[in-house]
């Protein structure tokens, strides 16, 4: 299959396709909850909200006896089990608002409100235009502007990625891309903690800083001598999105890599499918 699709070419199509999303309400404080990217997206959406956006994994909430504001599940598909689940579970109980691509599952059915993104695509693919559609999605619903920046992409050799704020759900995302993509390990943490310890093992490879324009960023990155260190020419979640995704497709392109490892390796994708969607 992936000798026939052209990924790289339908990645980069998606990466400059318009994303905003205008949702239909406001809200000052909610819990998010998604698995993969949408978690991602959940936590960078409490990094920029100082936590009046609360981040919870869908499944560790099962356990939850309550809840004491409103729950965003954010689902493209609407079809992992654990988003259904919990949606049952707090259903009427409080208010529920899915963002997703797809009306017509259970766990739209199960929503009080649905705020849809247009997406749709013909290949299975990585999360890019969806998370920034549905990253669109929630700061629309939190009232908070798209930050600006340059996305100058970085080289990709055995990557570390450090976020504070709002960018560590990014540095989430770009390890999830990185294992997603090319099958690869690499590594990601917050700024404050980076230096605690990780910092020890990140020699031999590329120190990755998604910049918010923060001093210790800036000092961060000028004490590493021991190791390649980058840092973005952002200040904010899209911004860093979009570098990632641009230096993703760079390094796709370097190693003519025309393909998508979680596509190729059926048995772990079985395992894995098995997980998400199945009881």
């Amino acid at each position: 299959m992936s000798d026939k699709i052209d990924y790289i070419k339908i990645i980069n199509e998606e990466l400059n396709t318009q994303y905003k999303i205008k949702a239909d309400i406001n809200l000052d404080s909610a819990y998010v909850t998604g698995a993969g990217d949408s978690f991602a997206a959940s936590l960078v959406i409490e990094g920029k909200t100082n936590g009046r956006f609360r981040a919870i994994d869908p499944y560790d909430a099962l356990t939850y006896n309550e809840l004491d504001k409103p729950l965003i599940i954010v689902s493209v598909s609407g079809k992992p089990i654990s988003n259904i689940k919990l949606a049952k579970k707090f259903s009427k109980k409080v208010k529920i608002i899915t963002i997703t691509a797809n009306e017509n599952t259970e766990l739209a059915k199960l929503s009080d409100l649905i705020i849809k993104i247009p997406y749709s695509s013909k290949y299975q693919l990585p999360g890019t235009l969806s998370f920034l559609m549905s990253l669109s999605a929630l700061y629309s619903i939190a009232n908070i502007e798209e930050d600006k920046g340059t996305d100058d992409p970085f080289p990709l050799c055995n990557p570390f990625f450090i976020g504070k704020g709002e960018n560590f759900g990014i540095a989430f995302y770009a390890y999830l891309k990185i294992a997603e993509i090319f099958g690869q390990k690499s590594n990601y943490e917050r700024l404050e903690q980076f230096c605690h310890s990780p910092i020890f093992s990140s020699k031999n490879g590329n120190v990755i800083i998604l910049s918010s324009n923060d001093k210790r960023e800036r000092k961060l990155y000028s004490l590493i001598d021991f190791t390649n260190v980058y840092a973005t020419k952002c200040e904010g979640a899209f911004c860093n999105t979009r570098t990632i995704i641009r230096s993703v497709l760079n390094e796709m392109q370097k190693k003519n890599w025309n393909k998508i490892y979680f596509l190729e390796d059926k048995k772990i994708l079985d395992v894995s499918s098995k997980m998400i969607y199945n009881e």
